[in-house]
């Protein structure tokens, strides 16, 4: 059974675990030591563990707060990819996520260059809103912005 819990201390070694074994995927392809995420936490994110019977399997990270909307995004652990559990985990988050913060929609950005991450957004109703050129190690990507609302 899926479900999820606020991000906490003892979460910090996984957290950056998953992290940087995902910075292929990401905006952002840094990588991390648990200090550089210890210090990272001291600032209060809004993430949440992704548990699976007991287990946690990923987490999801929310940003952008502005009024009505915010950003959200999931990082599973490489253990649990492609097994189905990305598009449960957005099932349950998304309507909870808008509810607890009376959101009138949620984006994410995606690299255009995933082809697994597009293929799961748009299955869970995400619509492409624009596209930005980005830089990204040296070179130029599209960076795809998508929205979910269902008011």
């Amino acid at each position: 059974m899926i479900y999820f819990t606020l991000i906490k201390f003892d979460d910090l070694a996984f957290v950056n675990e998953v992290r940087n074994e995902c910075a292929e995927y990401l905006h952002d392809p840094r990588t991390f030591t648990l200090e550089e995420t210890f210090e990272w936490f001291k600032g209060e994110p809004k993430f949440w563990i992704i548990w699976n019977d007991g287990e946690r399997i990923g987490y999801f990270r929310t940003s952008n707060y502005t009024g009505k909307t915010a950003y959200v995004g999931a990082d599973l652990h490489k253990d649990f990819r492609g097994k189905g559990f990305g598009y449960i985990s957005y099932r349950k988050f998304l309507p909870d996520f808008q509810n607890m913060f009376d959101l009138d929609a949620v984006f994410l950005e995606v690299l255009e260059t995933n082809d697994r991450a597009k293929y799961l957004y748009n299955k869970l109703g995400f619509k492409e809103v624009s596209r930005e050129q980005i830089e990204r190690n040296g070179e130029m990507v599209n960076s795809i912005k998508m929205q979910w609302t269902t008011r």
